[in-house]
């Protein structure tokens, strides 16, 4: 299992406050961290099951990722090393 980390933290803490799906731009803007960075850690999250993503295209063509946390989400803790 993956090591979760403070980034990590603060993107499941955001999702978890947050009522629908967020971006990967509307998360890095909320925890100010790179968006590269927060896409690396979604993707880390997806991973081990604590995220699903959906990809939405607009009109034009633009492609935006949504997140959002799975049902089976487990607790911070859980990931946590004791």
């Amino acid at each position: 299992m993956a090591d979760i980390d403070r980034i990590d933290e603060l993107i499941i803490e955001l999702l978890r406050k947050s009522e629908k799906p967020m971006s990967t731009y509307k998360i890095a803007k909320e925890v100010k961290i790179a968006w590269s960075t927060v896409n690396i850690h979604c993707y880390k999250l997806k991973s081990v099951g604590a995220l699903e993503e959906k990809t939405i295209t607009s009109a034009i063509g633009q492609k935006k990722v949504m997140w959002k946390l799975t049902a089976k989400t487990p607790t911070l803790d859980k990931f946590m090393k004791k």
